[in-house]
C-alpha cells in the first residue's frame, strides 16, 4: 500500500496546474473558524502539510501569516515559488513531514489540506503535538465528496463511464462508510492523548463546471493515471461527450470536512 501511495505522488507532481484549475478549493468561512479557532494574530507562524499547488497557502499568505509550506518534490517546490513570487512571508521546503526538521514549539498552528492521509497518525499528530507551541491549534480538513458515491444523475452516468473501461477507479466509499471516516479521524487526532477535544464544522455547496474545467478535473486524480492511456482516453473522450449533449455544464456537489483540536 505504502510504494502505490508514494507512486501516486509522484504522478501528482506532473498534474499540478490541472489540480489548481479545477480542484474546487476551500470556502471562506472554513479559514475563518481556523482562525477564530486558533485565536491566530498577524504574523503568526504557521506550518502547512502538503501544499500542492497552494489552494489553502493562499489565505495564510495573503492574510501576513508566517508561512511554511512543505511540499515532496523540487518541481512542486518550484511552482509554489513561481506563485507566490514577492511574498516574503512564505517559505516552501522540500521535505516530507516525517523528514522535516523544527524545534519543538515552533508553530502557532500546523494545517494540512487533503494532504494527511498520507501520513499514519501514530505518526503525524504526535510530531504535530511536538511542533506546536503551548495551546496552540492543528487543523486538517479533506474534500469527502469526490469520493462518496455519485448523488446526481450525471454524475452516476459518468460512473457508469468509468466502471466500462477502468473498473478498478470504480471504489466509491458509502455515505455510510463516509461518516464512519468522519468518526475515525477524530479518534485519530486524540492518538496518544496529545491534541485535546477534537471538534469539527462540514462545509457544503454546489460548483458548476463547464467540459474543459471538469475533464481537468478527471486529469488531477493520480489514480486515473494509473490506467492505461487508450482507457484515459476513452472515458475523457466519452465523459466530454456527454456533458456537451447535456448542455455542456455538469453540476457537482461539494462537502468538505474540518477537524481542529488544541495542544
Amino acid at each position: 500500500m505504502e510504494s502505490n501511495q508514494m507512486e501516486n505522488k509522484d504522478v501528482f507532481q506532473d498534474i499540478i496546474r490541472d489540480y489548481e484549475a479545477a480542484r474546487p478549493g476551500y470556502p471562506s468561512e472554513l479559514y475563518c473558524d481556523i482562525v477564530a479557532f486558533s485565536e491566530l494574530g498577524k504574523g503568526a507562524k504557521v506550518l502547512e502539510i502538503g501544499s500542492g499547488p497552494g489552494q489553502a497557502t493562499e489565505y495564510f499568505v495573503e492574510n501576513d501569516y508566517d508561512t511554511t509550506a512543505l511540499e515532496i518534490s523540487e518541481k512542486q517546490v518550484a511552482f509554489l515559488r513561481e506563485k507566490f513570487a514577492g511574498q516574503g512571508n512564505l517559505r516552501c521546503v522540500c521535505s516530507t513531514f516525517e523528514a522535516f526538521e523544527s524545534p519543538d514549539d515552533s508553530f502557532d498552528l500546523i494545517f494540512s489540506a487533503t494532504a494527511f492521509h498520507w501520513i499514519k497518525p501514530e505518526v503525524g499528530y504526535p510530531k504535530a503535538h511536538r511542533l506546536l507551541k503551548p495551546n496552540r491549534v492543528m487543523a486538517v480538513f479533506w474534500h469527502l465528496a469526490s469520493i462518496i458515491e455519485p448523488e446526481t444523475e450525471m454524475l452516476r452516468k459518468i460512473r457508469e463511464i468509468y466502471r466500462t473501461h477502468a473498473p478498478e477507479l470504480d471504489d466509491y466509499i458509502t455515505r455510510e462508510e463516509g461518516e464512519a471516516m468522519h468518526l475515525r479521524r477524530i479518534d485519530e487526532m486524540r492518538t496518544d492523548g496529545l491534541l485535546q477535544n477534537p471538534v469539527s464544522r462540514t462545509y457544503r455547496w454546489h460548483d458548476v463546471y463547464e467540459t474543459e474545467r471538469y475533464l481537468k478535473l478527471m486529469n488531477s486524480y493520480s489514480d486515473f493515471h494509473a490506467i492505461i492511456k487508450d482507457a484515459r482516453e476513452a472515458i475523457l473522450n466519452e465523459v466530454a461527450a456527454y456533458i456537451e449533449h447535456n448542455g455542456g455544464r455538469i453540476t457537482v456537489p461539494q462537502e468538505v470536512r474540518l477537524y481542529m483540536a488544541r495542544k
